[in-house]
């Protein structure tokens, strides 16, 4: 894919189910520690791989909640992975992964790079069973935030109505 905006996949919106499968973050930094959340909120079971991880990580490996693998990414890594998920200010290693996740038929979501991406992770609003989630095709991530918490707001007018 190119990079001219133009050129940007569209991507459907769906539900996916990861209760229980292996989903890797690439990445220990403030954009890893929000996709580990959604995965776990959605019952994957997360590894990190990263040399160093926020405060927020350390918690969660430290509870059991999230497995580490301490270091540099390798292809090996990516073995048993259901969806794997580049979240590194690094290109480079972005990039390995985008190539390793290609030849071994991962999912992946490039969060540094929308159009390199077979998944992107919407905002997501969650009531109860409802989710609400908004894309904006991997473009403006805060755009999308920032219409989640006007939706958010709508909901709970309604609630005090």
């Amino acid at each position: 894919m190119s990079d001219d905006a133009s050129d940007m996949p569209r991507f459907l919106p769906v539900g996916l189910c990861i209760q229980g499968r292996k989903c890797l973050v690439i990445g220990g930094g403030k954009v890893g520690t929000r996709k580990v959340g959604t995965l776990l909120r959605a019952g994957a079971v997360v590894t990190v791989v990263s040399p160093a991880v926020s405060g927020e990580l350390s918690t969660r490996i430290e509870a059991g909640e999230v497995a580490w693998a301490k270091g540099p990414f390798r292809d090996e890594h990516l073995a048993d992975a259901f969806l794997v998920v580049a979240a590194t200010n690094d290109q480079t290693v972005n990039s390995a992964v985008v190539k390793a996740a290609a030849e071994r038929g991962v999912l992946l979501c490039d969060a540094s790079r929308a159009e390199r991406s077979e998944v992107i992770f919407g905002a997501l609003l969650e009531r109860g069973d409802v989710t609400v989630a908004v894309f904006s095709g991997g473009r403006d991530p805060s755009s999308s935030r920032r219409t989640r918490d006007r939706i958010a707001e709508l909901i709970s007018e309604d609630r005090r109505s």
